[in-house]
């Protein structure tokens, strides 16, 4: 009999609701040559049965068992989240899983079932910024005259440690502290549910003498970090691959000596880290916001995480973003009329392509050269 069990005979099984289902529902359960996939829609057509005591019992029983995966127990947990105003003993039942496990998915499970349980809607905030806009100062100040959740999308590649003349810091920490600060400011505008895209790449610090070793820094690993901590969830990385000649060359000596220990890669890429707004509900619910967007049809969209694009070069400022991977980003992240952020607007790249790309941007610097370079291109000032 076990070869002709298939997930449509189960399910059938589910469907109509009665004593000999049940059982027959629960001696398959328990049947060692049943594959973990057709046991998982078993335990969720056991759910669906109408004896809830005999439901609760069996899920009782079983959720410990070692030969579980972790995709049947949240099939278990499932089950009890949506009857626990049939039974009481689901909830206790519930909280013995949540207690047991410490999952992370058992918990995001229960955030979005309280979500949905109390009718709460996801509501799109109003930006009150109409028109390409300078925020003028420090954007740990000036971020704060922006209205809570009217951002649709932050893309920036925030200042690297002590690599640029305008990026000092006393220590590696004091450097991460106020990046995380800054991401505390740009969760704060940030809507439920949206994209913030950080570009970095891991930076070497200069040998402070010949005898001295530098250091080359993670950036991106400790970005993860205070990502997290702030309140995002990791989405994509996506590869900025930038052709070879673009890159300072670190093979020279291993080119010379070929001896092990002394090689060194040359570094042609960076990393387009996505992450969202932790939020309790599916991103459907943030596009359905744009019911009357229609988009256009295209076989030209990226269908892998890296991208060949050629870093560009400027004297108004000397870590720029290219343009095309500006437009990449507010095109697959942000819908038209969306406004949309960079915190550290350097140059303003990032402005020039929302702007042609019918979204609203909002920058932030102070350095003042680059300052009075954005306003040249019309951008409304607000100074902290």
């Amino acid at each position: 009999m076990t070869t002709s069990i298939t997930i449509p005979y189960i399910k059938s099984l589910g469907k109509d609701r009665n004593a000999i289902n049940l059982d027959l529902l629960i001696n398959l359960y328990n049947d060692p040559n049943l594959s973990l996939e057709l046991k998982r829609e078993i335990i969720s057509s056991i759910g669906r049965q109408n004896d809830k005591v005999r439901v609760a019992e069996f899920i009782k029983k079983n959720f410990k068992n070692s030969l579980n995966t972790m995709d049947m127990v949240y099939q278990f947990y499932r089950t009890c989240l949506y009857n626990l105003e049939s039974n009481t003993d689901f909830k206790e039942i519930s909280l013995d899983i949540e207690d047991y496990f410490k999952n992370e998915i058992i918990y995001k499970m229960k955030y979005f079932y309280n979500f949905k349980k109390n009718k709460n809607k996801f509501i799109q905030t109003k930006s009150e910024i109409f028109e390409p806009t300078l925020l003028v100062g420090n954007c740990l100040e000036t971020l704060e005259k922006v209205k809570e959740k009217s951002v649709k999308l932050i893309f920036t590649s925030p200042p690297y440690y002590n690599a640029r003349e305008y990026s000092v810091y006393k220590s590696y920490q004091e450097y991460l502290d106020k990046m995380k600060e800054v991401l505390k400011k740009c969760h704060n505008v940030l809507e439920d549910g949206r994209f913030i895209i950080i570009n970095v790449s891991p930076v070497i610090t200069k040998r402070p003498g010949r005898e001295f070793e530098s250091i080359r820094y993670p950036i991106h690993f400790d970005f993860h970090k205070i990502l997290s901590e702030t309140g995002f969830e990791f989405v994509d990385e996506i590869i900025w691959l930038k052709p070879e000649y673009s890159v300072p060359n670190r093979n020279g000596g291993y080119a010379q000596t070929q001896k092990p220990l002394s090689y060194k890669p040359n570094c042609v890429t960076e990393s387009i880290m996505v992450y969202r707004k932790k939020s309790s509900f599916l991103l459907d619910e943030n596009i359905k916001a744009y019911k009357d967007f229609s988009p256009i049809f295209t076989e030209s969209f990226d269908r892998t995480n890296c991208w060949l694009i050629s870093p560009r070069s400027s004297k108004d400022h000397p870590a720029i973003f290219p343009k095309e991977l500006c437009e990449k980003i507010i095109h697959y992240y942000s819908f038209p009329g969306d406004l949309v952020l960079d915190p550290f607007g350097g140059s303003g790249t990032f402005g020039d392509v929302a702007k042609e790309m019918n979204r609203i941007p909002l920058l932030c610097e102070m350095h003042p050269s680059y300052v009075k370079h954005i306003l040249k291109k019309g951008y409304k000032s607000i100074s902290s």
